[in-house]
């Protein structure tokens, strides 16, 4: 197979050509023991859902974890920026799914097409028009177009499986463990990979780390790798899994369940404010809040 210094690059520095580590065989068993233990204890009358956004949240602010794990706030409407980021990954599931046998563009109309169908992408798409609709296919179509540049053409033995939805009941459904990698590869020994658009951000990692936890769960071998890939950059954030790795992301999750508990027993969150306040659903209200106006401090 003949590859760009971009695409071998990748193939090399990311994803490897070598067999992935050994993993202790009773690894997956023992993460679930320790976090059915940590849940059960908590007697959680309803059951609490855990994705990578909340555990987020919950690390900035309890205040800001309470309110989005209750769905306060306005409901979810696409923008622009929202709509093009949805539009580029499922472009990117399409052209994976369809192994790169057509050209960038008809593979971005007919992800159009297909989003244009669901129940919360559709009525954004019908309400723009058409210079709007172009910039939208246009900016897919960058993203989709740096993709295979920058990636090898995954054969079938590397099973590439876009859009993985992964999900984990714990403690007879008292938690359930949530959530969806843009690219999975690999049969046995796997690599997961997230796509971002923008810049690196610290949580990005621990979004990773939560996936691995996850993929472990479900599967009960943890994968070799997990990444962040900017594909603007042609850089990523990777980190080779380790069993510190797994304890870790079940130790959030624990800590995110015992808030849980804490707060609908009727304990005040704790406020930390900060940046996050912008997008917190009690960003305007939150006596700690950074978007608050206080009164001046006495003159002295």
């Amino acid at each position: 197979m003949d590859l760009s210094a971009a695409q071998r690059r990748t193939l090399e520095g990311l994803i490897g050509t070598g067999r992935g580590p050994d993993f202790p065989g009773d690894l997956a068993v023992r993460l679930r023991d320790r976090l059915e233990g940590a849940i059960a204890a908590l007697e959680l009358a309803e059951p609490l859902w855990i994705w990578k956004r909340l555990l987020t949240d919950h690390a900035r602010c309890e205040g800001m974890f309470e309110a989005v794990s209750a769905g306060e706030g306005p409901p979810f409407e696409h923008s622009l920026q929202t709509a093009a980021g949805a539009l580029f990954h499922r472009a990117i599931q399409l052209d994976t799914s369809d192994e790169r046998g057509s050209d960038v563009r008809t593979v971005v109309e007919r992800a159009a097409l297909r989003l244009a169908e669901q129940d919360d992408f559709g009525p954004f798409w019908e309400g723009l028009d058409r210079l709007d609709r172009s910039e939208l296919l246009t900016e897919a179509t960058r993203g989709l177009a740096l993709f295979r540049d920058r990636f090898p053409p995954f054969g079938r033995r590397w099973q590439p499986i876009p859009e993985q939805r992964l999900r984990v009941k714990l403690a007879a459904d008292s938690v359930v463990l949530t959530g969806r990698v843009d690219l999975m590869l690999g049969r046995r020994s796997r690599l997961l990979i997230d796509f971002k658009t923008g810049e690196a951000r610290p949580e990005h990692p621990e979004d990773m780390r939560f996936y691995a936890l996850l993929l472990t769960l479900s599967f009960g071998l943890p994968p070799y790798r997990v990444a962040t890939v900017f594909l603007e950059s042609g850089e990523w954030q990777a980190e080779d899994v380790a069993e510190e790795t797994l304890e870790h992301a079940a130790g959030r999750v624990i800590a995110a369940a015992r808030s849980a508990a804490r707060l609908r027993a009727g304990t005040g969150p704790a406020l930390t404010p900060g940046p996050h306040c912008a997008w917190c659903p009690r960003g305007r209200t939150c006596p700690e809040s950074s978007l608050v106006a206080r009164p001046p401090a006495p003159a002295s």
